[in-house]
Parts: C-alpha cells; structure tokens; sequence
C-alpha cells in the first residue's frame, strides 16, 4: 500500500497559523481595550483592526481541520480517497470512495487565479479523468505549504503510466474576498495567454510581500501598545 501523507512539519505549520492568528486578534483586542480605558481613540481602530483577522482565523482553522482528515492511498490496483470539502479555495464536493487506478485514464493539473482588491493569489489544481466522463479534484496546493497534491498527482500518473496534462492558467472568480462566492471556470475552459499568465504570477509574488509587511506592522503596533501601556 502506498499512503500518502502530509508531512509532520506541513501539519505543524497550519495549526501553528491557526494559533497565531487567534493570538493577534487576542493581542489587538487587548491592546485596544486596554488603550481605550485609557481614553485613547487608537483603542477603537486596533479593535476595527482586530475583525479581519477574526475571519482569518476561522478560515484558517477550517483549512487545518481538513487537512488533517485528508486521506489519498493506493491499495494494489485501487485507488482510495477521502476528500474534504475544504481542499482548495473554492469548495468542493467532500468525497469518500475507491475506485479501480484503471478507471483513470488522466491525471491534470493547471494553475488557478484569483484577484481582488488589487490583490491576486494563485493555486495549482490537479483532477483526476474517469473512463465515465467524470472528473474528481483532487484539490490545490497553495503558497507556503508543501505540494500534498501534486505528489499525491505525480503518484497515481506514475501508476496509471500516463504524464500529467498541464493545462495551463484560469481567471477565477473570487467571489467576496475568497470567503465565499468564488468559483473557477470548468477544466475544458481555454488557458489565458502566456503573457497575462506571467503578469499573475509576478502579481502574487508583490500580493504575498504586502501581506508580509501588513501583518509585521500590525504585531509591532501591537507590542508597542502593550509596552506603553
């Protein structure tokens, strides 16, 4: 039996996030509370600050509880699944079977984009093609956590004998800030051109360095308030 596995330290990594975020929003809470009894107006905007980061939370913790359900094994010639709803950004149908390794006839993958605010993010999706017509997503790999599906991909391609079909880049909808609403294209949906594709990926890389400042910014406000307080 071949299972696979997402690594000690990938796991680690998601619930460390989870414990991060609730610890900023914690901190921001407390240092505006505390601010404000004081008198203080700052007070009232690190709480306002405080609220994106409760849905970030969530979200986050969400995704931590799916990947730790996340199940992919191959048994001899079969093929075993447990699949979460939350295994990408957009969600997806939650999923429990075996099936024959010959009843795939494709495995693929293509890069998925989403953008707003002025930001754009990606994820890389990888499916599998039933002899039926039928398609199951596997699920995505995102930025900071190690490529789980395209292994998982890269596995069932080596034993079904058949190479991984890249088909390129999508625009997804983002729906309401990846929260809700957002959806992708269907898999036979034509790529976007080779140019706009590069543009999203040097797009993300500058979204990803914003993030970064953003959130040093706001740990450091946050350290600094309780130090004065």
């Amino acid at each position: 039996m071949i299972e696979l596995k997402r690594g000690g330290g990938d796991q680690f990594f998601i619930w460390f996030m989870v414990g991060m975020c609730a610890f900023l929003v914690l901190m921001l809470a407390f240092a505006g509370w505390a601010i404000m009894s004081d008198g203080e107006d700052l007070g009232a905007l690190l709480i306002i600050w405080a609220l994106p980061f409760v849905a970030l939370t969530y979200y986050v913790y969400r995704e931590a509880v799916a990947r730790s359900f996340t199940r992919i094994a191959i048994n001899w010639q079969t093929l075993e699944l447990r699949l979460p709803a939350q295994r990408s950004y957009v969600p997806q149908e939650k999923l429990e079977t075996s099936l024959p390794l010959s009843s795939i006839q494709a495995v693929e993958s293509r890069a998925e984009s989403f953008r707003a605010l002025g930001n754009t993010v990606l994820q890389y999706a990888y499916a599998l093609v039933l002899d039926d017509g039928r398609r199951i997503v596997l699920g995505a790999d995102r930025r900071f956590i190690s490529p789980y599906y395209q292994n998982a991909a890269g596995v069932i391609s080596n034993n079904i004998k058949s190479p991984i079909r890249d088909l390129g880049l999508v625009d997804g909808n983002p729906g309401f800030l990846l929260f809700t609403g957002q959806s992708v294209p269907a898999w036979d949906a034509a790529p976007v051109p080779p140019t706009t594709m590069q543009k999203r990926f040097k797009d993300e890389a500058a979204a990803w360095r914003w993030v970064s400042i953003i959130v040093g910014a706001a740990l450091a406000i946050g350290m600094l308030a309780r130090a004065f307080n």
